[in-house]
């Protein structure tokens, strides 16, 4: 794909010291291979409240 169709949809950095440090750049083009959204939320959240029970990953011992 030419570089007129490529546009980048969103870029990311992510902290998890409280914004003293952050991490590597993400980006997302327009010409990734992206699968189709199944809410409005972007990233989807992998949270336990979030995920639904049934996919949720084994948290016991």
């Amino acid at each position: 794909m030419d570089g007129a169709k490529r546009r980048r949809l969103m870029t990311l950095k992510v902290s998890r010291d409280g914004g003293r440090t952050w991490g590597a750049e993400v980006v997302f083009m327009s010409s990734d291979s992206l699968p189709a959204l199944q809410s409005s939320v972007w990233p989807p959240c992998q949270c336990l409240r979030c995920v639904p029970k049934a996919v949720r990953p084994s948290t016991r011992a």
